[in-house]
């Protein structure tokens, strides 16, 4: 069974000095602008309602976030503030060349994909447990490989 998936655009990427983090801005087909912040441990990506008309928003909205993040560094509630806002996103292994990253929205958790080749596919589906996204991520790259291998072979599924 296909599982409903949503492709993330990849967008573009600035690493800000004097900060750990970096930001991809992306355009959605509706024409409006979001970001992400990336860093070493984990990856933010703010709620759906954060989304801006033009890149100057968007981007002044992300030196608003980065001066949130800089404030909030050293506490000890910095997840739960971030988990509130957005969503956070955990790299948890590597399956068949593909990585698989842990989403946490609050108390839900989803899984996001990004192939070899720099695709990324998510989950639409939210999950009470940790580790079922991980075993549905799997089902769905194996899946995808065997779909992959039968084209291969008989040319078309």
């Amino acid at each position: 069974m296909a599982t409903a998936l949503k492709v993330i655009a990849p967008g573009f990427c600035v690493k800000y000095p004097k900060t750990p983090w970096s930001v991809i801005y992306v355009e959605d087909a509706s024409g409006k602008f979001n970001f992400r912040l990336s860093s070493r441990d984990f990856k933010f990506e703010p709620r759906d309602r954060y989304r801006y008309p033009t890149h100057e928003a968007a981007k002044r909205a992300a030196l608003c976030f980065l001066e949130l993040l800089k404030r909030i560094e050293r506490s000890r509630m910095r997840m739960s503030i971030l988990l509130e806002i957005g969503i956070l996103k955990f790299p948890r292994q590597t399956y068949h060349s593909y990585e698989i990253w842990l989403l946490i929205d609050r108390t839900r958790y989803s899984w996001e994909v990004i192939t070899a080749n720099g695709f990324c596919f998510r989950s639409q589906r939210w999950y009470k447990s940790p580790n079922t996204p991980i075993l549905k991520a799997k089902k769905h790259i194996d899946r995808e490989l065997a779909v992959y291998q039968i084209k291969n072979v008989v040319g078309w599924v």
